[in-house]
């Protein structure tokens, strides 16, 4: 069975990533200008004892791994594992007897992860 793929000029395609790159820009200025970022006081004043200190939000999740984990593992090999797995996945295609069922499983299972400690992370400071 013969696919018909249609190729995209590549001036077109240049022309929409730009525009799409534009917008996605002005959509996260705009919300940076609206929504104040919750920052804490600035590192050179002293915290009150007992206060624990939160990560900004992006980094929730790699704080709550180095809480459980030792920091060699929780703060530089899973973090590279899951980084090394999402460079490496647009490559797999090419592999003999790939199966694009197991990476797809890999992938929803790192972003479920992600989401789950970042949001695990978060609402603990409330505790």
């Amino acid at each position: 069975m013969e696919k018909n793929v249609e190729k995209v000029p590549r001036d077109r395609l240049l022309f929409k990533e730009f525009i799409t790159s534009l917008i996605a820009l002005s959509v996260l200025s705009w919300a940076a200008l609206i929504f104040t970022a919750p920052l804490s006081a600035p590192g050179g004043e002293l915290t009150p004892a007992g206060v624990a200190v939160q990560a900004p939000w992006i980094f929730v999740g790699l704080q709550v791994l180095l809480q459980y984990f030792h920091p060699l593992w929780g703060g530089v090999v899973l973090p590279l594992m899951a980084v090394a797995f999402l460079v490496l996945l647009p490559l797999e295609e090419r592999l003999p007897g790939s199966s694009r069922r197991v990476s797809t499983i890999l992938f929803i299972l790192i972003l479920i992860s992600a989401i789950t400690l970042t949001l695990y992370g978060f609402f603990m400071e409330f505790y």
